[in-house]
Order: structure tokens, then C-alpha cells, then sequence
């Protein structure tokens, strides 16, 4: 049974790209698309349908990354639909990670990672590193397929109020580091040698991505990350980091592995936008994820 570290490898080695495709509903963009029906028919429809095309197109991605708040926000049953997409897009070969960024402790914790991993069917979550390993723990399970990514880096204006504080980690302050480091300390001592946890670290800071690379070679021990906020050229969406500029900074890191995925969410769910035909969205979102692998020249 392979570790998710190698899983993520074969199916990128598998599909050609490392694109991860989010999957997080916008009513009002969705509905000139699918204007038929309920919100929840609505939002299965959209992701049918780009399922089919990609598949039609033998253009798939390497993950896809639903965020379970936009289909909780809808009503209970389009978390059912959530449920049946997840099964639809694994019946596919797609992997799917569920991005909850859960963060409670103990068996609460368990039982997240329970409904993550067994009731919803994903094969990785994300996670919030701030209760620690009690928190974190739950999410790894031994002999098991599954993974967790752990909040690490993230590109959100409020990054800064915890993330850059500077810890004391000894009497030498050439020791002390931003927090963040930190935190790729616990998830590389927490993973071992399990191949378990990878990180989320945002697109638009190329240099701290690079440095952080860096950091986990140095300690041999490369992890994973799940990279938000990739643009896509001339496409709508995105929060500014290119996809060449960011796998450079990996390369330019030490980064050998290729198992790190690429995300965009608005730029390729609703690509439509610069066409202006909604009728078009599936077709137009598989054009953009083809254009976002060729900028990762895989």
C-alpha cells in the first residue's frame, strides 16, 4: 500500500500536471450556467459536467480540493452532493482533498477525521496546526492512504498577526525564526517517516516558498505542499502567484519530489467569465486547467 507521498507522485506522474482544481460553489456564478433546478441540483450539475469534460478531453487534474464551508453554507442536502461528488471524482482516479482546516483536540478531533476520511470518502484534509499534536495526531493513520495537510504558510492578510512572530528557540539567536518555521519543524517531526502530512503554503511569497523548500531539505526531509492562490494568464481568479515562478522557487529550494500540487479555484471553476458564455463553463474551465498545466511545464 503506498504512503500519500507516493500517491500524490503516481498520479501526478499519471495525469501530467500537478494542478489541484478547487471546488467551491459560487451561487451567483453558477447559476447563468445551470439555470435549472435547485441550489443543490445546480451545484452537482456544474461539477458533473466539468467531471465529464475533463474526462471527455483526457484533461484531468491531479487533486481536486472542494472547501466543505461553501456547500455547508447552501444547506444540508448540497453536503450530501458534496459527499456524491467526492465519490464521483475518486470513481474517476481523481484524488480529493477535503478543505476543512479542522483544529480540535481528542476525540472531537477523531471524530473529524472520521467524517473526513469515512464519511465524506476524501483521501486528505486540511488541518490546523495551533492545538498541536493532539489536534494534528487523528488525522494520521498508520497503514492508510490517506494524508493531511497542515496549515503552514498561508497568503491571507491576517497571516502576519501570528505567523512572523519571531520564536526563541535557544540562547543563540541566529536560532530565532518566524513562527511559521515552527510549524514545518512539528509537521516534519509528527510525519516521520510515515509520508503522511504535507503543508499549506500560499503562491504569492515565491522567496519564503523557496526558503521553506530549503528549510525541509536541509533536514531531509521534503514534504508536500498544497499551493493556493496560482493564477492563471488572461484568465479571471487567482491571487497573484504564478505557476513557473512558483515551482522555480521549489526547484531553486532543493525540491526534487514532484509531489507538490498547484491550486486555483475562481480562475478555473468560473474561466467562463472571460468568454462570457456560461453555456460554455465546462469547456472553458477545461481550457484553463490545460493552460495552467502548460505553465507548469510538466
Amino acid at each position: 500500500m503506498a504512503n500519500f507521498h507516493t500517491r500524490l507522485e503516481q498520479r501526478i506522474a499519471q495525469c501530467g500536471n500537478p494542478v489541484c482544481l478547487g471546488m467551491d460553489p459560487v451561487l451567483k456564478l453558477i447559476d447563468p450556467c445551470c439555470p435549472q433546478g435547485s441550489a443543490e441540483e445546480k451545484i452537482k450539475r456544474f461539477y458533473s459536467e466539468i467531471l465529464e469534460e475533463a474526462l471527455r478531453r483526457g484533461v484531468t487534474p491531479a487533486v481536486v480540493k472542494p472547501n466543505s464551508a461553501y456547500y455547508e453554507c447552501v444547506s444540508v442536502q448540497a453536503m450530501l452532493v458534496l459527499q456524491q461528488l467526492i465519490a464521483d471524482y475518486r470513481s474517476a482516479g481523481i484524488p480529493v482533498v477535503l478543505d476543512a482546516k479542522r483544529g480540535d483536540i481528542g476525540k472531537s478531533s477523531a471524530a473529524y477525521a472520521n467524517a473526513a476520511y469515512d464519511v465524506y470518502g476524501a483521501d486528505a484534509v486540511t488541518v490546523s496546526p495551533w492545538m498541536g499534536s493532539d489536534s494534528v495526531g487523528p488525522f494520521i493513520r498508520e497503514n492508510s492512504e490517506n494524508g493531511a495537510y497542515v496549515l503552514l504558510r498561508t497568503s491571507n492578510k491576517g497571516a502576519h498577526d501570528f505567523q512572523d512572530m519571531t520564536v526563541v528557540r535557544s540562547d543563540d539567536p541566529r536560532d530565532n525564526a518566524q513562527a511559521f518555521y515552527s510549524v514545518a519543524d512539528k509537521i516534519m517531526e509528527w510525519d516521520g517517516s510515515l509520508g503522511y502530512l504535507g503543508a499549506v503554503v500560499g503562491a504569492t511569497h515565491p522567496e519564503e516558498l523557496e526558503q521553506i523548500t530549503a528549510y525541509t531539505v536541509a533536514k531531509k526531509h521534503e514534504i508536500p505542499f498544497l499551493i493556493p492562490g496560482v493564477s492563471i494568464p488572461g484568465v479571471p481568479g487567482g491571487q497573484g502567484g504564478d505557476a513557473k515562478t512558483v515551482l522555480t522557487a521549489i526547484a531553486n529550494g532543493g525540491g526534487k519530489r514532484k509531489f507538490h500540487v498547484l491550486n486555483s479555484s475562481s480562475g478555473l471553476n468560473f474561466a467562463w467569465q472571460r468568454s462570457g458564455k456560461p453555456e460554455n463553463f465546462a469547456v472553458d474551465c477545461i481550457d484553463a486547467l490545460e493552460k495552467l498545466a502548460e505553465a507548469c511545464n510538466f
